[in-house]
């Protein structure tokens, strides 16, 4: 499988955050500046296939990075 943002966990230099479940990147700041992803270390398609731990770090940490 070739994920894009799987493979974003892969380059540790890009990673602002990492905890167990979710790791922090800056977006495209070409893009739009300050913007960050909040991304689940397991490969998912959708939030509601991560489990009741994955999807409270997550939340969690979107909440710090507001």
């Amino acid at each position: 499988m070739d994920c894009p943002f799987c493979n974003i966990n892969k380059e540790k230099t890009r990673i602002i955050k990492e905890g167990k479940n979710v790791f922090v990147v800056f977006s495209n700041p070409r893009l739009v500046k300050g913007h960050l992803l909040v991304i689940p270390k397991r490969h998912v398609v959708k939030i509601s296939e991560l489990n009741a731990k994955e999807k409270k770090e997550l939340f969690d940490t979107v909440i710090e990075f507001q």
